[in-house]
């Protein structure tokens, strides 16, 4: 097991992101950085994520020796196939709560989000050394009706109508996670993003992505790409071809 192998423990953090990047040069493949409170969390583009008691927050680096070996003209792919599999290792656990992906890397159920996953890939001479890996989780937490995230969020407590024992699934979920990365480091690419793809819950639905360049592309999700990317045709049957890393957000329609 390499994911969960070496174990960073702290009281508190500010931002367990900044704190996995600043021992990224001793921490070996797979360190988990815990807290057992996390002041401040973040989402993709920078968003604050909002944090609960009864959440489960963990971060990990990964450190891959392919990473040095990959041709320069391989490594988005690569490392989008690597977010996938990550995203596999979390949701697979999830399973039994009808939990699966909204892309490019939300855990949603009952159309409600359920958690999410950052990826921070870490350069040195314009190659990737590392990656951080942050995953939110609403396990135990249950939002109240006047809360801004009642409509849109969820949690496996609420889901299910009762509490969830933290480690097991924490364990579950690392053991997911080794599976996977395991795949990737195999070079089982394919079979990766076919298991992505069919995780993914909006294909074949009316979505609306909004881009960091502040525009909006609305259609019908017709497909996640082996590269990452999403296919969506609109009114006019135009197909457009949105990259996960220009995505801000998506929402259904």
């Amino acid at each position: 097991m390499t994911i969960g192998a070496k174990l960073y423990r702290t009281a508190t953090t500010d931002d367990s992101m900044a704190w996995a990047k600043q021992n990224m040069a001793q921490a070996p493949d797979g360190t988990v950085f815990l807290a057992d409170i996390t002041t401040t969390a973040k989402g993709r583009q920078g968003r604050s994520w909002q944090i609960y008691p009864g959440q489960l927050l963990v971060t990990f680096i990964l450190k891959p020796p392919q990473l040095s070996t990959l041709a320069h003209d391989d490594i988005a792919i690569r490392l989008n196939q690597l977010t996938m599999a990550m995203a596999l290792g979390i949701v697979e656990p999830l399973k039994p709560y009808d939990v699966g992906l909204k892309w490019p890397n939300d855990f949603v159920a009952q159309d409600k989000k359920v958690g999410g996953m950052l990826v921070q890939v870490i350069w040195h001479n314009n190659a990737p050394y590392g990656i951080i890996v942050g995953f939110a989780l609403n396990v135990n937490n249950v939002f109240a009706p006047e809360d801004q995230l009642f409509a849109t969020a969820t949690s496996l407590s609420v889901l299910t109508q009762s509490a969830h024992e933290m480690r097991p699934l924490y364990k579950n979920i690392l053991q997911s996670l080794n599976h996977w990365y395991d795949q990737w480091q195999q070079g089982d690419y394919m079979a990766i993003y076919r298991s992505w793809r069919g995780q993914q819950r909006y294909i074949g639905q009316s979505i609306k992505v909004h881009q960091k360049d502040g525009t909006t592309v609305v259609g019908i999700a017709q497909q996640v790409l082996p590269n990452g990317d999403i296919m969506l045709k609109d009114v006019h049957n135009k197909q457009h071809m949105l990259s996960l890393y220009q995505v801000e957000d998506l929402t259904l329609l």
